[in-house]
Protein backbone atom coordinates (compact mmCIF):
# COMPACT_ATOMS: atom_id res chain seq x y z
CA UNK A 1 0.00 0.00 0.00
CA UNK A 2 0.86 3.37 -0.95
CA UNK A 3 2.47 5.82 1.73
CA UNK A 4 -1.13 7.33 2.65
CA UNK A 5 0.04 10.07 4.76
CA UNK A 6 2.74 11.18 2.31
CA UNK A 7 0.00 11.29 -0.61
CA UNK A 8 -2.68 13.24 1.59
CA UNK A 9 -0.14 15.84 2.23
CA UNK A 10 1.06 16.11 -1.09
CA UNK A 11 -3.06 16.55 -2.18
CA UNK A 12 -3.25 19.35 0.40
CA UNK A 13 -0.10 21.36 -0.44
CA UNK A 14 -1.35 20.54 -4.43
CA UNK A 15 -4.89 22.29 -3.52
CA UNK A 16 -3.41 25.11 -0.98
CA UNK A 17 -0.78 26.18 -3.85
CA UNK A 18 -4.35 26.32 -6.52
CA UNK A 19 -6.07 28.33 -3.80
CA UNK A 20 -3.46 30.90 -3.26
CA UNK A 21 -3.16 31.05 -6.94
CA UNK A 22 -6.41 32.08 -7.35
CA UNK A 23 -6.94 34.37 -4.18
CA UNK A 24 -3.96 36.18 -6.02
CA UNK A 25 -5.97 36.58 -8.89
CA UNK A 26 -9.16 37.52 -7.54
CA UNK A 27 -6.75 40.38 -5.93
CA UNK A 28 -5.99 41.69 -8.90
CA UNK A 29 -8.65 40.96 -11.24
CA UNK A 30 -10.14 44.72 -12.16
CA UNK A 31 -12.89 43.60 -14.01
CA UNK A 32 -14.86 42.68 -10.53
CA UNK A 33 -17.25 44.27 -8.48
CA UNK A 34 -15.89 45.33 -5.42
CA UNK A 35 -18.44 43.81 -3.10
CA UNK A 36 -18.06 40.44 -5.32
CA UNK A 37 -14.24 40.66 -5.22
CA UNK A 38 -14.29 40.77 -1.38
CA UNK A 39 -16.87 38.11 -1.29
CA UNK A 40 -14.34 35.88 -3.42
CA UNK A 41 -11.39 36.79 -1.30
CA UNK A 42 -13.14 36.38 2.22
CA UNK A 43 -14.54 32.73 0.54
CA UNK A 44 -11.03 32.03 -0.62
CA UNK A 45 -9.01 32.71 2.51
CA UNK A 46 -11.84 30.28 4.52
CA UNK A 47 -10.77 27.48 2.16
CA UNK A 48 -6.87 28.67 2.01
CA UNK A 49 -7.63 28.11 6.06
CA UNK A 50 -9.64 24.87 5.97
CA UNK A 51 -6.83 23.08 3.72
CA UNK A 52 -4.08 24.41 6.43
CA UNK A 53 -6.14 22.60 9.41
CA UNK A 54 -6.12 19.97 7.14
CA UNK A 55 -2.38 19.72 6.74
CA UNK A 56 -2.10 20.09 10.47
CA UNK A 57 -4.25 17.90 12.01
CA UNK A 58 -2.69 15.01 9.09
CA UNK A 59 0.83 15.83 11.28
CA UNK A 60 -1.92 14.77 14.36
CA UNK A 61 -3.91 12.26 13.08
CA UNK A 62 -0.91 9.91 10.80
CA UNK A 63 1.89 10.21 13.21
CA UNK A 64 5.58 8.16 11.87
CA UNK A 65 4.95 4.79 13.89
CA UNK A 66 7.42 5.13 16.88
CA UNK A 67 9.03 1.53 16.91
CA UNK A 68 9.58 0.49 20.92
CA UNK A 69 12.16 0.14 22.63
CA UNK A 70 13.01 -2.68 25.22
CA UNK A 71 13.73 -1.92 28.81
CA UNK A 72 17.16 -2.75 29.98
CA UNK A 73 17.46 -3.70 33.18
CA UNK A 74 20.23 -2.64 35.09
CA UNK A 75 23.40 -4.11 36.11
CA UNK A 76 23.89 -4.04 39.71
CA UNK A 77 26.96 -5.04 41.42
CA UNK A 78 26.68 -6.43 44.78
CA UNK A 79 29.65 -6.43 46.83
CA UNK A 80 30.80 -9.76 48.06
CA UNK A 81 30.04 -10.05 51.81
CA UNK A 82 33.89 -10.65 52.69
CA UNK A 83 34.95 -7.34 50.56
CA UNK A 84 36.39 -4.62 52.40
CA UNK A 85 34.68 -1.23 51.33
CA UNK A 86 36.37 1.06 48.55
CA UNK A 87 37.29 4.16 50.50
CA UNK A 88 39.79 5.72 47.20
CA UNK A 89 38.96 9.01 46.35
CA UNK A 90 38.68 9.88 42.34
CA UNK A 91 40.05 12.64 41.38
CA UNK A 92 37.49 15.81 40.13
CA UNK A 93 38.09 16.85 37.16
CA UNK A 94 37.79 20.54 36.18
CA UNK A 95 37.31 21.30 32.61
CA UNK A 96 39.41 24.76 31.66
CA UNK A 97 37.97 26.69 28.70
CA UNK A 98 39.78 25.52 25.17
CA UNK A 99 41.36 22.76 26.87
CA UNK A 100 40.05 19.20 26.58
CA UNK A 101 39.34 16.87 29.09
CA UNK A 102 41.28 13.90 29.21
CA UNK A 103 39.89 10.90 26.60
CA UNK A 104 38.66 14.41 24.31
CA UNK A 105 40.18 15.11 21.27
CA UNK A 106 39.76 18.38 21.33
CA UNK A 107 38.15 21.47 23.59
CA UNK A 108 34.90 22.65 22.40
Amino acid sequence: MANLKADLLNELRNAKYYEEHELARLAQDPNTNYKEKIDDIVAQLKTIALINQSLGLTEVYFKEPVEPVEPVAPVVNYPEPDAKPATEEVPTVIAQPGKPLPGQSHGE
